[in-house]
């Protein structure tokens, strides 16, 4: 019962909103004043005078809408929908008498015939019309509304996508392409020309301070442009108008029958007051009863035969399936009228009127489920895009971490690690070295980033730091805890920046590192030098190592400790 309440509460609110009285309404209802509804066999003269007598009443009624519409600017919300109504039933009221009195306006023989029948037909019918032409135009809005934000919703997931990779794309020019230039701009003449074994070692080291470490500072400090995040704009204005040959693609496609008992109850509201008007209570119930019975059966078969019609049939499906209804309905009407000796010359016009109301009334409840699908749709876009736009987000955040610790802990540990290799040699020329450096490193700028194990490359950190600086390594029972990749990338990048830290700052004497278990699962990193520190503030490598765990820089009687404990 609540369920049923909902929508007639839903269906008033849409007859008595913005929609109440449109162009529509007028428009939709123009056959009406060409039908027995309005009188036209009370017309004497030919289909010209009938034509003209019915467009004089038509634009009478328009006229009332237009004042309808002024009426409701004024009338508070909380009696709009009875003034609606009331206005509707006016219109109905009024619309017999407007007949009459264009008659006399265009000096043209009109008839009162049963005018209270006439009346009380025209109300009924006005009222029932006006309201779901009222429902389908609000629903129409309304849904194209809805299918005009889950089209942007799906186009900006698209539009996002695409900056993002773009963005990527960006983030590696500027760390890899520019890096790499800069690096095989400075070493070119030195690797052609020759350059002993000090001025390589020298080059190698301002390389590392003056264009690998601000590129790594650069891409950590950089803030992103706007890669969506997934919300739409709020103001309608923003988004792109919907294409109506695909609007009506999407919801004819997506037809489906009127509510076979719902429908059948309507019309039959619809046609009693003709009913009573024409034959009176008694002799219309058993047509009125074989029609219902005519109207549930083919409103029955209608539902699977529209279900089961392709998308692109279903338009035509459901008009030709309502004719033929309507059709079978007059026939039926006819014949029973006949069986009981009254005169059925006017039952013909059931036919018309139910083809129009049993397209209106599928229509609706087409549209209604369609938008109803729509909105779930678009808020599962909606959700779908904020949710890529996290990712998206987040892997930027990952790209752009991993592409500064690859600067900052790889190619300037490794530039680091050359030159004083560099420094140590006594070759004449170390011009082979210096393009076996910048090779390297272009290598790695340039592959895919696949890292290895995090034993493997703590041992690789391990040999190269060795070869360059007297250091003594200890390394615990860690390595069950660097089976966790976010751990092992932490550990790694804690040994890079307190071996290049020492270096740095370092006075020359002998480095020690200690990688060792802290409780419950997690490891401590502790690289020990010589020297004084020349600047308190913390760099890029240090920042990073602290979103990650805890992070000591001391010094300390010409001792530096770095302590780092990744949980």
């Amino acid at each position: 019962m609540s369920a049923t309440a909902s929508i007639a509460r839903r269906l008033i609110a849409q007859a008595t909103g913005p929609s109440a009285a449109t162009i529509w309404t007028w428009l939709v209802t123009a056959p009406i004043a060409l039908t027995v509804m309005s009188g036209l066999q009370y017309v004497t003269g030919g289909p010209g005078a009938v034509v003209a007598v019915a467009a004089v009443e038509h634009v009478a009624v328009g006229l009332l809408l237009i004042a309808l519409r002024l009426l409701l600017l004024l009338v508070p919300l909380s009696a709009r929908a009875v003034t609606v109504f009331a206005s509707f039933a006016v219109i109905g009221v009024l619309r017999p008498l407007l007949f009459l009195g264009a008659g006399i306006l265009l000096h043209i023989p009109v008839a009162a015939g049963n005018l209270g029948g006439r009346i009380l037909i025209n109300m009924v019918t006005t009222v029932a019309m006006f309201s779901l032409i009222a429902v389908a135009v609000q629903l129409v809005r309304d849904h194209t509304g809805v299918y005009r934000r889950l089209r942007a919703a799906q186009e900006a997931s698209a539009r996002d996508a695409e900056r993002a990779a773009a963005r990527i794309r960006q983030l590696r020019h500027s760390a890899v392409d520019a890096v790499l230039e800069q690096l095989e701009s400075a070493t070119s003449d030195a690797a052609i020309q020759g350059i002993p074994p000090g001025e390589a070692a020298t080059l190698l080291r301002g390389l590392a301070e003056e264009v690998v470490r601000p590129a790594s500072h650069r891409i950590y400090d950089e803030e992103f442009a706007d890669t969506g995040d997934g919300v739409l704009p709020g103001d309608g204005t923003e988004l792109q108008p919907v294409r109506r040959r695909e609007w009506i693609a999407s919801v004819f496609g997506a037809m489906q029958a009127a509510p076979p008992l719902a429908l059948a109850v309507l019309f039959v509201l619809l046609v009693l007051p003709f009913g009573i008007w024409q034959y009176g209570v008694l002799f219309m119930l058993p047509p009125l009863g074989c029609g219902f019975a005519v109207l549930i059966g083919g409103n029955a078969v209608m539902v699977p035969l529209v279900r089961s019609a392709p998308p692109v049939l279903r338009l035509f499906v459901v008009l030709v399936g309502y004719a033929l209804v309507g059709v079978l309905l007059s026939a039926a009407s006819q014949l029973v009228i006949r069986l009981l000796g009254g005169d059925p010359r006017l039952v013909w016009f059931e036919a018309a009127t139910y083809w129009v109301v049993g397209f209106a009334v599928a229509f609706v409840a087409s549209l209604t489920a369609r938008m109803r699908r729509d909105q779930s749709e678009l808020e599962a876009a909606i959700q779908s895009n904020i949710r890529a736009a996290a990712a998206t987000r987040s892997a930027l955040e990952h790209e752009r971490a991993g592409l500064a610790r690859l600067l900052h802990s790889g190619v300037q540990s490794e530039l680091i690690a050359a030159a004083l290799a560099l420094g140590s040699g006594s070759a004449q020329d170390a011009s082979a070295e210096l393009r076996d450096v910048v090779d390297k490193i272009r290598a790695e700028l340039s592959a895919p980033r696949i890292e290895p194990e995090a034993a493997d490359r703590i041992a690789a950190l391990v040999e190269s730091w060795g070869s360059a600086i007297p250091l003594r390594s200890s390394i615990g029972d860690v390595w069950d805890r660097l089976g966790e990749p976010e751990r092992a990338e932490a550990v790694v990048d804690a040994i890079s920046e307190g071996l290049a830290n020492a270096v740095r700052h370092g006075d020359g004497t002998p480095v020690t590192l200690e990688v060792s278990p802290v409780a419950p699962n997690g490891v401590s990193v502790l690289v020990v030098s010589g020297g004084v520190l020349s600047s308190t503030r913390p760099g890029i490598g240090l920042l990073q190592l602290a979103e990650r765990g805890e992070v000591a820089l001391r010094e300390s009687a010409g001792r530096v400790e770095l302590a780092v404990a990744i949980p």
